[in-house]
Order: C-alpha cells, then structure tokens, then sequence
C-alpha cells in the first residue's frame, strides 16, 4: 500500500489538473502571482463556479499541488503553476491522459494470446490535435523552425534559405512544414502522411495562413512513391518513426528519394535501448505508458513490429546501419532539445 497509495492519489491528481487546466485556473493563477485567495475570490476572476471549485481544491489540496491553509486560504508555487500553463510540455504530457484513458479495457485485451494485435489509428481521434499541440508548444520553446535547422548544422539553414525541395513523411497536422514553409519561402515542400482527413485540414490551414510552398499529399512512409526517387534535398522526419508499422522499410527508403548530396533529419524520443537503465528515471513510466496505449497499439494493430517510443538510441543507430546508413554518415544530437534525440543522416558531401 505504501507504494500503490502515491500513485492512486497522483492518477487523480492528475484528471484534476487537467480540468483545471480547461477551466482557465492556472492562467488566473498566473496573471496573479503570489497571492492567496479565498475560493470566492478565485472563482470571481476565473469566472467558474464556486462549488465546482472548492471540489477541484480538494482534490490538489490533498495531493499537495494547491496549498490550503486554515480560514480557507488558497495558493499554488510559481513554479507549479509555470509548469501547468499552455506552454508548457508537462502539461502536454498530462493532456495525454485523454486519449488513453478511456482505452484501457480494449489494450488489457491486447495483452491476451487470443486477444486483438492491437488498438487501431483511426481509434484515437483526438491524438492528432494532442501531437500538433505538443509539436507547437515545443518548437515554440526551442525557437523552431531557424533554430532547430541551426541546431542540425549540415548547410540545411542556409539551403533552404536559397531554395531546395523538401520532403517530410508522416506530417499529421502539419505544424513543422507549414513552420518551416513560412520561414523559408524559397523552397518547396512536398507533406504526405496516411491520415486523409488531416491532410485536408492542412490544406485549409495553408490557405488560411496563405502557405503557397507546400503539397499536402497521401503516402505510405513505407512505401515510398517511385516518383520520388533521387528528388529532394533535404528530408525532415518528426516524432514519427517509432509509430510506424514496418520503420525499417521506411528508413531503407530514405536514401533512395535523396539527391546525391542530401541530409536527412530525424527528431525522436531520447531514451535507452536498456530497459533497465532508462526505468531508473521515473518520467519514463510517461513515455511507455504512451507507447503503451498508442505508439507501439498502433503499430501492431497493422501487423507492425511495435517498436515503440522508447525504442531507444543504440536500436535506432542499429538499424540506420541496417539501413544502409554508414556510421560515419550518421549523427546523433541528444541533450539539446528536452527528451528528443536528432539523427542527422548525410548521403555524399551534404548540403554544405
């Protein structure tokens, strides 16, 4: 009980959190600093009823987020309520509990030797928006997208900065290239992903933006389009290549739509191949229970190997090599971007 108890209380914490978060409770928290409210007070400068919130106060109150002091005295840590607010990835990390929360009957059968492979893509609606707003939130705080193509080195900022073709596989909702697209108008990018309904979106979200530079196209990562061979400069690839059913297939293709000289660019989860060594830090369970109810669901639901977000750095280097990726063709950048890896992978001299 002594171990379970701290996670019980957390799970609820943690719905409680994000309600508040749609109440608007950590903005008010923030537009105030440091003060201590009673709850009407509260209540009047979020514009939210008083007894839902005094049951919301509960709830954080007894897990420690919100300090409750006698006379009914409310407040929250500035760092709390910082690490609670829409820029912030943690509470991305907490939204996620959305989308998984409601599968945990239909994964537990996965779990069976008769039971279903998996649960399937088009079972997790809302997971598109959740990625585009992590995606957002992130490349916000990382000053995406000149300072990530910075960050890869290689010539990609000034190449695009002249004009290259550009291909991104597995686009989802579309915020990297329509980013990338508006910062560097001179080259044209080619954003296929399998998700149909997406793609339209993005193409309404384009021309809302008055994006002219990208085509918005169905493809299977896959399986490349012949089309596409030796065509573009530059391939930039996020958050996707552990969802893929066969990623091994869809790395052996990358050389092949590379111009002789082109770099691909890969931003992934940052963990250990070890299992042992990455469950040492506690904000892993966050990253497997993710893979757990969708990364790894999704891809074994196709027939996919299921590789998982924490596939790990020595597994991908592994398979780059696999691949047909030399060693000296491939560099891993960790530690600079939070939680993520990047793969810059050079055929020939590269864009420089």
């Amino acid at each position: 009980m002594e171990k379970l108890a701290p996670l019980l209380v957390g799970a609820h914490a943690g719905s409680a959190i994000i309600a508040g978060h749609y109440a608007g409770l950590w903005e008010t928290f923030h537009q105030h600093p440091d003060q201590k409210w009673t709850i009407p007070e509260l209540c009047e400068k979020a514009g939210c009823k008083e007894r839902w919130v005094r049951e919301w106060v509960g709830v954080l109150a007894s897990a420690g987020v919100l300090k409750l002091e006698e006379g009914m005295i409310l407040s929250c840590d500035k760092d709390v309520v910082e690490a609670l607010l829409p820029t912030s990835e943690l509470l991305h990390f907490f939204t996620s509990l959305e989308f998984i929360a409601d599968k945990e009957n239909r994964i537990g059968a996965c779990f069976k030797n008769d039971g279903p492979l998996g649960v399937g893509y088009s079972d997790y609606p809302n997971f598109q928006d959740w990625m585009a707003e992590w995606s957002h939130c992130r490349n916000t705080n990382q000053n995406f997208p000149e300072g990530y193509m910075k960050l890869v080195g290689g010539g990609v900022h000034e190449a695009l900065e002249k004009g290259i073709e550009v291909l991104e596989p597995g686009c989802g909702r579309g915020r990297h290239v329509m980013a990338v697209a508006q910062r560097y108008p001179n080259s044209k990018f080619t954003s296929f992903d399998i998700d149909n309904e997406a793609l339209e979106l993005n193409k309404v979200d384009a021309e809302k933006l008055g994006v002219t530079n990208v085509e918005f196209v169905l493809g299977d990562f896959c399986n490349m389009k012949p089309e596409w061979t030796n065509k573009f400069d530059y391939v930039m690839i996020f958050d996707c290549m552990h969802d893929l059913p066969h990623p091994a297939e869809a790395m052996k293709g990358l050389k092949g739509v590379l111009k002789d000289n082109g770099i691909v660019t890969m931003l992934d989860i940052d963990t250990s191949s070890d299992m042992v060594s990455q469950t040492k830090n506690p904000i892993s369970a966050v990253l497997y229970n993710i893979s757990l109810h969708h990364c790894m669901s999704v891809s074994l639901s196709s027939g996919g190997v299921g590789l998982g977000a924490c596939w790990g750095v020595e597994l991908a280097q592994k398979m780059l090599g696999e691949a047909g990726w030399k060693e000296e063709e491939v560099r891993v950048i960790t530690k600079d971007i939070p939680n993520h890896a990047v793969y810059v992978m050079t055929k020939g001299n590269g864009l420089m």
